[in-house]
C-alpha cells in the first residue's frame, strides 16, 4: 500500500473534531423538545468518555452537568465547542471561544450563508474570529460528526445504538447523521467509522477531512455526499492521493439549473461544471453514482464487504436462463467479461449434470437440481469456479420459490467456501422470489460478508464499480499505461 503525503499539522488540527478530551455544547437545554437538549443527550447516552460542559446563560445544572453561562467562563481547557444556538448569537459566541482559545467549532446552526446576503455577512463575521484566533471550523448549517471509535458526536437528532464498522461518510447535509444512519444501522450490513456533515463549508472542506481519513485506520472505505465544490484544484489532488489508498464513492447533486439552484438556498454551494466534474472523478479513480442515496450505498456496500477483483473475467451462475443474459448484458455495460471456465471446471460442474445437459458461462444450475438438489448445486458450482484461475469474480442468481425450492440454510455454502481458503475473490448474489425467504436468505448471506442486491443491474453494477476501482489502480500502478 502506497503511504501517502499528508499535511501533518493539518491532519492534527481536524483530530479535535473526532477525538476531543473536552466538549462544550453552546446552546444545551433543559427543554427536552429542543436540538440543544438532543444534543447534550446523545453525548451522555453514547457514552462519550470525554469532559462534556453544557453552556446556557438561563441554567445551572442540565441533565445533571454544571452548566456555564459562557464558553470562557468553563475552568478547563476545551477542545471544541459545539453552537446550536440562533444564527445572530453565533458571532458573540466564537469571540468568547476566541478568548477561550478553543481549538475546534462545529456550527450546528442555520441561517447563513444558504439564506442569502445577511446569513452570508454573519458567516463572513464569524469567520474572521476564527481565523484570527486560530480556530476550524465545521459547518455552520450542520449535525456535524460521529465518531463510532470512542461514542462521540455532535448531532441533534436521536441517533440508535453505535454500530462500528469500516465506512466512513462526508456529506453537505445533517441527513448521515440522523435518518441515513438509522438506515444504515437498521439495513446495512456494513457499520460505520465516520460521519462529517460539513454543512456550508465556510473552513474545513471535503480534501481535509479527506486527508485525515486517508490516516485513520478504522477507515476502509469513504463515502460522499456533495453538492458543491469549495476548491476544485485541491479536490483533484487529494482525490488522487487518496485513491492510492483507500476508494472513494461520490454522489454528487446539483447537476442541473434546478439542482444547482436547490442547492443554493440549501447549503450555498458554489455550482461546478457537471462534466468537468465527471472527467476529474474518471482521471483520479473516484467511482462516481449516477442514482441516488441507494445507488451510493451498494456501491460502498460492495467496496465494504468483498476483495478488489484482480481481473475482469466473471463466472455467472443462474438458476434461470434468462437471468444469465441480463446478467451477461450488464457485464458488458460494466467493462466486465464472461470468463472462459478451465475443462476441469466444465467437468466438475457436467460430472454431476444429467446427461443432456451442457455446461457454459453462464453457468445454468438448474439441470443439477435434479441430481443433486438445490443446496449442494450452488455449492458445486460456486465450489468450481472459484478454483478457476480464468475467474476474477463470481455473480449468483438464486430464486425462492416456495413448494419448489424447499428452505436450507444458504449460510453454510459461504461457510463452507470460507473454510476451503481460495484465492480471495468477490461474491455477489441477487435473489427474487418469495419475499420472507429472500429476506432470510439476504440476512444469512450478508451476515457472512456477501452482498445482495434486489436487481440484476443493481448487483453487476456495485461490481463493475470494483473493477473500475482495480482498473484505475492497476493503470496507475504501470505508470498509467493498461
Amino acid at each position: 500500500m502506497v503511504k501517502m503525503d499528508v499535511n501533518p499539522e493539518k491532519t492534527n488540527k481536524l483530530k479535535y473534531f473526532f477525538e476531543p478530551r473536552s466538549v462544550a455544547v453552546v446552546g444545551a437545554s433543559r427543554n427536552p423538545l429542543k436540538f440543544g437538549h438532543f444534543l447534550l443527550k446523545n453525548l451522555l447516552d453514547l457514552g462519550f468518555k470525554g469532559k462534556v460542559y453544557p453552556v446556557n446563560p438561563n441554567a445551572d445544572q442540565i441533565l445533571g452537568l454544571k452548566a456555564y453561562a459562557r464558553v470562557d467562563m468553563i475552568e478547563d481547557d476545551i477542545d471544541l465547542a459545539v453552537i446550536i444556538v440562533p444564527s445572530f448569537k453565533v458571532p458573540k459566541i466564537m469571540e468568547d471561544c476566541s478568548k477561550k482559545r478553543v481549538k475546534g467549532v462545529v456550527i450546528c446552526s442555520s441561517g447563513f450563508r444558504e439564506t442569502g446576503e445577511s446569513g452570508q455577512k454573519l458567516e463572513d463575521a464569524i469567520l474572521t474570529v476564527a481565523k484570527k484566533a486560530g480556530i476550524r471550523i465545521i459547518g455552520p448549517n450542520t449535525t456535524g460528526i460521529l465518531n463510532t471509535s470512542n461514542n462521540f458526536t455532535t448531532s441533534f437528532a436521536p441517533l440508535p445504538k453505535l454500530r462500528k464498522g469500516n465506512v466512513a461518510f462526508i456529506a453537505q447535509t445533517g441527513l448521515f447523521a440522523a435518518a441515513a444512519f438509522w438506515w444504515i444501522v437498521s439495513k446495512q450490513p456494513f457499520g460505520v467509522s465516520k460521519i462529517i456533515g460539513l454543512g456550508n463549508k465556510c473552513d474545513v472542506d471535503d480534501a481535509e477531512v479527506l486527508e485525515y481519513l486517508t490516516q485513520d485506520e478504522d477507515t476502509k472505505v469513504i463515502a460522499i455526499y456533495m453538492e458543491g465544490v469549495k476548491n476544485g484544484r485541491k479536490l483533484f489532488d487529494i482525490f488522487r492521493k487518496v485513491t492510492e489508498n483507500k476508494p472513494i464513492v461520490v454522489l454528487k447533486s446539483g447537476r442541473t439549473p434546478a439542482g444547482m439552484k436547490a442547492s443554493m438556498s440549501h447549503t450555498g454551494s458554489l455550482a461546478v461544471n457537471d462534466e468537468i466534474f465527471d472527467a476529474v472523478c474518471k482521471q483520479t479513480g473516484v467511482i462516481r453514482v449516477s442514482g441516488d442515496l441507494e445507488e451510493l450505498l451498494d456501491i460502498t456496500k460492495a467496496f465494504a464487504l468483498q476483495p478488489l477483483p484482480k481481473g475482469n473475467k466473471v463466472a455467472i451462475i443462474t438458476v434461470t436462463g434468462a437471468g444469465g443474459v441480463m446478467a451477461a448484458d450488464e457485464c458488458a455495460k460494466q467493462g466486465l467479461e464472461l470468463a472462459n471456465l478451465s475443462d476441469a471446471t466444465l467437468n466438475k460442474i457436467g460430472s454431476n449434470m444429467p446427461s443432456w445437459a451442457v455446461v457454459n458461462n453462464p453457468v445454468d444450475i438448474e439441470p443439477l437440481f435434479e441430481a443433486v438438489g438445490p443446496e449442494d448445486s450452488i455449492k458445486i458450482a460456486l465450489n468450481a469456479v472459484l478454483e478457476d484461475k480464468n475467474v476474477h469474480s463470481v455473480i449468483v442468481l438464486f430464486v425462492a420459490v416456495p413448494r419448489f425450492i424447499p428452505i436450507f440454510d444458504i449460510k453454510d455454502i459461504i461457510k463452507d467456501v470460507i473454510k476451503r481458503k481460495y484465492e480471495p475473490k468477490p461474491i455477489f448474489t441477487h435473489l427474487i422470489g418469495f419475499k420472507d425467504t429472500v429476506e432470510l436468505y439476504t440476512r444469512q448471506l450478508e451476515e457472512e460478508g456477501v452482498p445482495v442486491y434486489s436487481s440484476i443491474e443493481r448487483c453487476v453494477k456495485a461490481l463493475g464499480a470494483l473493477w473500475s476501482y482495480k482498473a484505475y489502480q492497476m493503470k496507475k500502478a504501470c505508470g498509467g499505461k493498461h
